[in-house]
């Protein structure tokens, strides 16, 4: 056992010297190319032109006027010429300030600014910044963040780029380009942790109080020092890192979220991204960017939803990232959506009818709201939902208001507004719907009179309608004797000696809609037989004197 153990103390102890030795004698090997001589070499790589000599020995080069293509050249990266090289900001989105190394502020910012050695760039709440440096590596600055570019350089035109960043407050999205020589170097500095990497993607957040920060690689491998230790995290992993401590083992990040259906175009404003619950997330992070690759960001919140609803937005195609984040703050592996918004202008809001209601014997008006984005409307009514069943189609209205005279025919219609600016055409507004019934006829009875007993009877109307009997001692009904719903179109009465009585009938629909009354009966009462027996009897007794 103590011999295994020594050869392991052996193996490791030649992989140190190796590692060692290469860190001391750091060269850029070069591959010549044709027409290339060591004076024009050392002109445009090294620090100094005399050094040619010593590089023409270090490579036993015969003849340094004519090198052989494709033989390489090594190069002690000490003597190659290193240069301040700034990086710029590529975009931005809100409130960005950026402070130069002498403390004075860049009166304004645009594309192309250029940000050197020293200076500090700050965001604010729902800002971003895109900053592109001199290798096309890329980060983007996150709101509420605070960055000094503590180190911008290069190597000449080697394309060997020296950049040393110190994220002080917020978050980052970087992607790095591969390195291409020992003299490339991308690290990023926190209150409590270094990330040095070479060819890759990964975030960078300085948390709580500032004194923890999170590291989540996405693509390639990032070395996270911290409290004298180091530990690499690779792609699909995340570590912590609080102040004066070592990383805490990588974590891996939650998996990104599955999206329920998008459609193809989305009309509405109100319209919800939703996608399914991600085991031991807490929230979600939700970003929406103009931009393919999400470097400037339009919208960046955080959620305990499992749906984003969009908010309003100029018409155009955006791309909505989400991920879910878990106990620790590591946010997890992001799932982009792309969709294309043409919501604009919005639709008016429809007044009346109110939806589904009934409307009897034509002339509905169709009432809308004004649309403060619109100048005009098209107003759609149709037999059908769908709106396959057009019957109306009117262009170029100006008023919020139109008039149905022209639709007479009983059925449910179906209408819906659409905004027009311009040339440009919203999407549909909600539909609504009102449904048209003929006005009801008067009821007009008959009148049959048996003794004291009287019968009103009618023609039967449609299939479901009752019918309302009114029968009073005056023409004007204030003195009911009867009121009385019915289902049947007859009804029958007594009537008192000697007393005129009044009836009216109506129908009623089986939505409870009344139709008018009909014509007044006025109905005579019935002769008293009392009355004619003295006049019988005094005419009788004639014939007998």
């Amino acid at each position: 056992m103590s011999y295994i153990l020594q050869v392991r103390a052996l193996v490791a102890a030649i992989l140190l010297s190796v590692f060692v030795s290469q860190a001391n004698s750091a060269e850029w090997i070069y591959t010549v190319v044709e027409g290339d001589n060591l004076w024009d070499f050392s002109e445009k790589y090294l620090d100094n032109v005399l050094r040619f000599k010593k590089l023409q020995k270090l490579n036993n080069i015969k003849n340094p006027k004519r090198l052989q293509p494709g033989s390489w050249l090594r190069v002690p990266m000490k003597w190659i010429k290193s240069n301040a090289v700034p990086a710029r900001l590529a975009d931005f989105e809100g409130q960005v300030q950026l402070i130069h190394a002498d403390g004075s502020q860049a009166a304004s910012l645009k594309s192309g600014t250029q940000i050197h050695l020293g200076d500090i760039l700050r965001t604010g709440p729902k800002s971003n910044a895109a900053i592109l440096f001199a290798d096309s590596s890329a980060m983007t600055l996150h709101s509420y963040s605070e960055m000094r570019f503590d180190h911008l350089s290069a190597h000449g035109d080697t394309g060997m780029v020296d950049s040393r960043l110190h994220l002080i407050q917020g978050r980052l999205q970087t992607r790095v380009r591969p390195s291409v020589g020992p003299g490339s170097r991308f690290e990023i500095y926190t209150p409590s942790a270094i990330s040095a990497v070479r060819g890759t993607v990964y975030r960078a957040a300085v948390t709580g109080d500032g004194t923890t920060s999170n590291i989540e690689v996405l693509e390639g491998k990032v070395e996270v020092s911290g409290g004298d230790k180091q530990q690499l995290i690779s792609a699909g992993f995340g570590t912590r890192v609080e102040k004066g401590k070592a990383p805490i083992p990588p974590v891996e990040l939650l998996p990104p979220p599955d999206f329920k259906q998008i459609p193809e175009v989305v009309r509405f404003i109100d319209w919800r991204l939703e996608w399914g619950a991600i085991d031991n997330a807490v929230n979600y992070r939700i970003e929406v960017s103009r931009h393919e690759n999400l470097d400037v960001l339009a919208r960046d919140q955080l959620s305990d939803q499992t749906n984003f609803p969009l908010p309003e937005l100029p018409d155009g195609r955006y791309w909505i990232r989400v991920r879910g984040i878990d106990v620790n703050g590591l946010e997890g592996v992001s799932r982009v959506a792309s969709v294309l918004v043409d919501a604009q202008p919005q639709p008016p809001i429809s007044i009346s009818p109110p939806d589904g209601a009934v409307q009897r014997g034509g002339g509905t008006e169709l009432h809308w709201t004004k649309s403060e984005t619109a100048d005009r409307y098209l107003l759609e009514i149709a037999m059908d939902e769908g709106f396959d069943k057009i019957t109306h189609r009117v262009n170029d209205l100006k008023d919020t208001r139109y008039q149905t005279d022209q639709i007479t025919k009983p059925g449910t219609y179906y209408w819906r507004v659409t905004a027009i600016l311009g040339n440009e055409s919203g999407p549909p507004g909600v539909v609504r719907s009102w449904q048209l019934k003929p006005t009801l006829d008067a009821v007009d009875p008959s009148i049959e009179a048996a003794d004291d007993k009287v019968t009103a009877s009618w023609r039967e109307g449609a299939a479901g309608q009752r019918y309302q009997v009114q029968v009073a001692l005056d023409s004007d009904f204030s003195t009911l004797e009867l009121d009385q719903i019915t289902d049947q179109p007859e009804i029958s009465f007594n009537q008192p000696q000697g007393q005129v009585l009044y009836l009216r009938v109506r129908a009623i629909d089986m939505d409870g809609y009344e139709g008018p009354w009909g014509s007044v009966q006025q109905i005579e009462p019935p002769l008293d037989q009392g009355v004619w027996t003295v006049p019988v009897l005094f005419i009788l007794g004639l014939f007998f004197i």
